[in-house]
This record gives structure tokens, sequence and C-alpha cells, in this order.
């Protein structure tokens, strides 16, 4: 069956386009989606949590296209490691509500859970999967501070993974001075936690997608972005209902098949 976010590549202008696209590095191909979402975006890429800048990275895709990216890890040999095989701005940093300094968790051999949030159902999931914990201490930087460092303009997304340290990040984020096309932040509670949504929601920004343990967020005032979405779902469902009709069709067909064999059985 073809994934519903494929089908909205639907027609064969757009499927050529598809094909030269650069490949997908996200965890759950949000590149692809966003760029389907904004497929003329002039805006920077800000990556929060960046690993290794390739592995489950959100930006990379874009980079590849010539966007402009920023992405920030404060992991020192992560850090180096993107410097080495990207061409983004790369700031060595944690990203907190103020700057500073703090405690940073290291999961050794699991970089990815890695963390400055301290809680200890974040410290039981690194644990589980990672074993021995490394405690540092790291400079932490505000967005608000990191964006004006890099000058950013026009935004067109901030991804935040950060491993359950989402909410800190956004309260040193001024959203109505940056305004963010698209948000993407990881959410690992399984929807347990509205913490992130509620503060999202008091500033004008609204869940609209989620893609694995992904959620994503626009603002409401978004005419454009909006107006793409609406395209996107029509096109989709206009697709599913014909696939439904075509469904229902053959199992009709196949139901009056049935009783014309059973008419020529009893005569």
């Amino acid at each position: 069956m073809t994934p519903l976010a494929d089908i909205w590549y639907h027609g064969s202008a757009m499927t050529r386009t598809a094909r030269s696209l650069p490949p997908s590095y996200a965890q759950f191909g949000e590149d692809r989606i966003l760029h389907r979402y904004l497929p003329d975006g002039c805006g920077i890429y800000v990556e929060v949590g960046g690993n290794d800048g390739v592995t489950a990275s959100n930006t990379l895709f874009f980079e590849q296209l010539g966007r402009r990216c920023v992405v920030v890890e404060p992991i020192p040999g992560l850090a180096a490691r993107i410097r080495r095989g990207r061409t983004c701005t790369v700031i060595e940093a944690a990203v907190d509500e103020c700057d500073g300094e703090a405690e940073f968790l290291i999961a050794t051999g699991g970089n990815t859970l890695s963390t400055l949030n301290n809680r200890n159902r974040v410290r039981s999931r690194i644990d589980e999967h990672s074993g021995d914990i490394e405690s540092v201490r790291v400079v932490t930087r505000t967005l608000d501070s990191i964006l004006c460092e890099v000058g950013a303009g026009e935004i067109d997304l901030i991804s935040i993974d950060v491993e359950g340290n989402e909410l800190s990040v956004l309260r040193g984020l001024t959203l109505w001075h940056w305004k963010p096309r698209v948000l993407i932040l990881e959410d690992n509670s399984f929807g347990r936690d509205a913490a992130v949504q509620q503060h999202l929601a008091a500033r004008g920004y609204v869940r609209f997608r989620i893609t694995g343990v992904n959620h994503w967020y626009c603002h409401a005032d978004d005419r454009r972005l909006n107006t793409a979405l609406r395209r996107a779902f029509s096109c989709a469902y206009a697709l599913l209902v014909r696939a439904y009709a075509a469904i229902s069709g053959r199992g009709r067909a196949r139901r009056e098949q049935e009783r014309d064999n059973k008419k020529e059985e009893r005569a």
C-alpha cells in the first residue's frame, strides 16, 4: 500500500521532482514531508539536538537543497563531527531557558538519549537503553540568544529533540518575535505530558501532525501553510475515497457473482 505521505506527490510532475530530491535522513521522513508543505521555503532550518548531524537529522536534507541550516549540539565530539561533515552553522551548547551552565547527562553508547533533563523518568530511560551515564557541566544558551547570534530572519523550521527538556527550550524562545513556520518536537511521553502543547497553544501554535514520536506545530494564523495542509489532506482524502470505492466495487461485484453462481447451482 502507498504510504499516505507519498500520496501527496500524486501526479507525474511532482513524482519527477520527488525522484530528484536528496534522500531522507529524518527518523520518520519528516524532512521530505516538510518539503511537501514548503517546497519553496526561503527561511533557515534550526535543529536543537543535532547528534552526529546525519542520524535522524531533520535538517541535512534541506542543507543538501542549498538551504541555510543551524545545528545545536552540546557534546564536543559530536559537534566536531558535524563541522567535519556538514556546511551548516554549528553551535556547541545545550539549549535551555536561560544562559549559563548546567549539568548535562551523557548516555555513553547512546548519545541520542543525552539530555539536560535530570528527572528520574529520563534517567531510567537512559539506564534502560544505554547503561552508563556521564554527568558533565556544559554551557547553556537560550534559543533567543542563538538566533540573535546567527542573524536569523525568516525561520521555516525549528526542530527540537532534547530528551524531555523541550519545555525549557521553548521557554527560552520568544515565539511572537521569531515566528517559526513549523516546530517539530519529540514527545516520548506518548501524550501523557501536555505541558508543551499547552505552552504552544497559549502562543497561537496548534498541533497539526504527528509522525512517530514527533509532534508538528504551526501558527493558527499561517494562512499559506494552512492552505497547503488543507490541499494535502483534501488530495489524500480524495484518493482514499476513490480507493475505498474501488475496493467496495470489487466486493460488490464478487458478491453479485456469488449470488449468480448459487442461482445456477439451484437451477
